[in-house]
């Protein structure tokens, strides 16, 4: 990255050892483009009603960033650095805490972040000394292409070979009865109501010849919907089985044969994309242990929520119906 020229010193700026931290204005981001990612620039020039921002300068030269968004309830933090020269210094603490104090009451100020960020150590080690929350997982999301997913099968062929108990039609070929089994799976809760395929293909437009039913010896126990995004993207809906059966192997026999499909009518190198949720651990285990095998890409979300504001103390000169009580 080419550094942008420093700005000329700014008129009543002091210069200083110590970095002064200064709340953003109109054009006055535009000194700091260079601290933040590319796609966040646009947003520091100019400032405006929907971004909050805090800068350090060191005399007339900027050091360091703090960009937030405002988002409905919520000040998200964007992004915070520092100059390498400067660091070390408690100058991104200043900038967080400096905006942690401009947020609004009744609002939170909290981040999201990507397992792949290069500096995540140190990121999360300066939240927690921040005083923000532990982290949370939000989501993880894997991509990457039906010729990989094949290649790896065809060297862990006998992985596939013990499913002969198995067998897969597509869920438009679902019969009266594996349709009854599926109710009756969920009703049991031996398949959470949530993943229902019923509901499934009411409210999304699946793939009709590429989303599948498994069965354990004729009988229905799991099923996968995908769905087609032109022009050579497979997405993943859904998919669950039944729990006694989460570590067996039907979800990578689905996989694997919905990459088969996919392969043969958008060709090997087409794209397939998976977005998955705590609340599928089955499909979030299923993913470290056997997607992360052949995913070009696969990531965790992680949010992190900013320090609680501290409740303001009721104001003793105030008159008793006007204190907080």
């Amino acid at each position: 990255m080419t550094p942008l020229p420093d700005p000329p010193a700014a008129p009543g700026r002091p210069a200083s050892r110590r970095p002064a931290i200064v709340p953003l204005e109109g054009e006055d981001g535009r000194a700091f483009a260079r601290w933040t990612f590319p796609a966040f620039r646009e947003r520091l020039a100019p400032l405006d009603g929907t971004s909050l921002a805090f800068g350090a300068w060191a005399g007339d030269r900027p050091v360091g960033l703090a960009l937030a968004h405002r988002a409905g309830g919520a000040v998200v933090l964007l992004s915070v650095s520092v100059d390498p020269a400067w660091r070390r210094c408690g100058i991104a603490a200043r900038l967080l805490a400096a905006l942690a104090a401009a947020v609004p009451d009744g609002q939170r100020l909290t981040v999201t972040y990507s397992s792949k960020l290069s500096a995540r150590e140190a990121f999360e080690a300066l939240l927690r000394r921040a005083g923000w929350g532990a982290p949370v997982l939000q989501s993880m999301r894997a991509a990457g292409t039906p010729g990989a997913v094949l290649a790896w099968a065809e060297r862990h062929a006998p992985a596939l070979r013990v499913l002969r108990s198995y067998d897969l039609r597509l869920w438009k070929d679902a019969t009266p009865e594996d349709h009854a089994e599926v109710r009756r799976l969920i009703d049991s809760g031996a398949i959470d109501a949530d993943f229902s395929p019923f509901a499934m293909a009411a409210q999304f437009e699946h793939w009709p010849d590429n989303s599948w039913l498994i069965r354990r010896d004729r009988v229905a126990a799991g099923w996968m919907f995908a769905r087609l995004q032109p022009p050579d993207t497979v997405w993943y809906h859904g998919a669950a089985v039944r729990r006694d059966l989460e570590q067996t192997g039907p979800l990578l026999m689905m996989f694997h044969r919905v990459h088969q499909v996919a392969a043969e009518r958008l060709g090997p190198d087409s794209v397939w994309r998976i977005d998955s949720f705590p609340r599928t651990p089955a499909m979030l285990a299923f993913m470290r242990r056997r997607v992360a095998a052949f995913a070009g890409f696969l990531d965790e979300l992680y949010r992190v929520d900013g320090p609680s504001r501290p409740e303001k103390a009721p104001d003793p000169a105030a008159p008793p119906d006007a204190r907080t009580v």
